[in-house]
């Protein structure tokens, strides 16, 4: 069982140069895979999602490409592009002195013009860079991968203990069921009695309204297919593929089986057990909408 949230990071240097690969997961119902980074690589969407497709199949992924020099990279930086900057500032000069505007260069103005030509130097060809980009994605995919595992053994533990809760409200609930019809039929007859009329049980109408009482309330079926259910999340939760859909699904069909029971209950206390199993699905529900 693996969490659709997660993280994961890697470094990467090539030419003088390094950045960092970053992978976010959220959930999210299907596969979405989104790549921010500089716009000359945008072509490397289609590999990196593949990589990454490789060990995930749902949540919204995200992967990032900061880049930065390396402080051993700058003065040399620097010191190639001075001779274009120096030309950039006679030529402003010459067009301020033209246009009779004051020219007075500020700090402020020579490092942006030494930021903009070093970012330049840093946005390489992306196929000089796609080999590199490509190792990074997968070191990062494998830490993002790591901490799904992780935090799905965290969910797995608490869903066993939510799904041994939702077992004993259902016994509960099964227990309660017992001597439903023929309880109903006493406490009908004593309040017949006590209002003074009279009743004939070997009467076939009112033999046949027993009966169809009795197949009303029973909730045998419910409560069998519930058992089954439970059985198929405890035995889901120990594969290792991607399980979220289909625990959602078994868990609605839970869900449609306690609404059931729900309406045919007779008695407060039975009632009292299906809200609390319920409200005990519905956590599980919510949990489940983070496993892939």
């Amino acid at each position: 069982m693996k969490s659709m949230t997660g993280y994961g990071r890697a470094e990467f240097s090539h030419c003088h140069h390094c950045g960092v690969i970053e992978l976010s997961a959220v959930n999210k119902k299907g596969f979405e895979f989104l790549l921010h980074g500089p716009r000359e690589w945008q072509f490397f969407e289609k590999k990196a999602q593949e990589i990454v497709r490789s060990s995930t199949e749902r949540g919204r992924i995200r992967l990032s490409i900061l880049l930065h020099p390396q402080s051993s990279a700058l003065p040399h930086s620097t010191k190639d592009s001075s001779k274009t900057i120096l030309e950039q500032l006679d030529v402003l000069k010459k067009i301020c002195e033209s246009g009779n505007v004051p020219f007075e260069p500020s700090a402020e103005l020579v490092q942006r013009m030494i930021s903009t030509t070093t970012q330049e130097n840093i946005i390489l060809p992306l196929e000089e860079v796609e080999e590199k980009l490509s190792e990074a994605t997968q070191k990062a995919l494998s830490a993002l991968v790591s901490m799904r595992t992780e935090e799905g053994s965290t969910l797995a533990k608490d869903l066993n203990n939510r799904v041994m809760t939702l077992r004993n409200h259902v016994q509960k609930i099964d227990t309660l069921t017992e001597g439903l019809a023929q309880d109903w039929k006493e406490r009908l007859l004593q309040r017949i009695r006590e209002s003074g009329l009279e009743i004939d049980c070997e009467n076939e109408a009112i033999r046949r309204e027993f009966t169809v009482f009795s197949e009303r309330s029973d909730i045998s079926e419910e409560i069998t297919r519930i058992f089954s259910h439970i059985e198929q999340l405890e035995y889901t939760f120990k594969q290792s593929q991607p399980i979220g859909r289909k625990l959602e699904f078994i868990v609605q069909e839970i869900g449609r089986e306690l609404n059931t029971i729900g309406s045919k209950s007779q008695k407060s206390e039975m009632t009292n057990q299906v809200i609390s199993a319920k409200v005990e699905i519905e956590k599980i529900r919510e949990q489940i909408l983070n496993i892939e």
